[in-house]
């Protein structure tokens, strides 16, 4: 996945400008880094998600930064699927999310995109994707250090309506 470099609205009076093309490869991680409100979750669900959408060629998981509305979903959708497993907290809807990416994977393999917005379950899903989904691209936004080597994509705000979106090279 390719995402060209330009400015892009992402809210009314927000853009965000990226610098340099970013190259988004399976069998890698990705850290986008930035301080708060600087548009790491905004790039994720209003520039990311919806492409990745759009791409009916790969599975594409999304974990919300708060989970309480997917949490109900999830919920709802399980309870159809697998009606005597009840989902009752965060970590069983990540469990059950993954597991499901997994059945589908095995009855139509297809190239996998995890998307993860400073959840507190990111080693979880990190060491689920790494075991099962060697390919996987796993790109996630968090304020701590990466638990495994990842490329760091830095968001540096330059004013209150537009940050600087730049892929740091190590």
């Amino acid at each position: 996945m390719l995402i060209p470099a330009a400015e892009y609205p992402i809210w009314p009076e927000f853009w965000l400008q990226i610098a340099t093309p970013l190259m988004f490869v399976p069998g890698s991680v990705y850290q986008l880094s930035g301080a708060n409100g600087s548009g790491k979750s905004s790039f994720l669900s209003q520039l990311l998600l919806p492409r990745l959408r759009a791409d009916k060629g790969l599975y594409c998981l999304y974990f919300e930064q708060q989970m309480r509305y997917q949490l109900q979903s999830v919920k709802a959708y399980a309870s159809l699927f697998a009606p005597r497993r009840l989902l009752h907290a965060e970590p069983e809807v990540v469990n059950w999310l993954l597991e499901d990416l997994q059945r589908a994977c095995q009855k139509e393999p297809r190239p996998i995109i995890l998307l993860v917005d400073e959840s507190l379950y990111l080693a979880e899903i990190l060491d689920f994707s790494q075991s099962r989904f060697p390919d996987c691209c796993l790109i996630f936004s968090s304020h701590s250090p990466a638990p495994v080597p990842a490329q760091v994509i830095s968001f540096q705000p330059q004013t209150a309506q537009r940050s600087r979106v730049d892929a740091v090279h190590i």
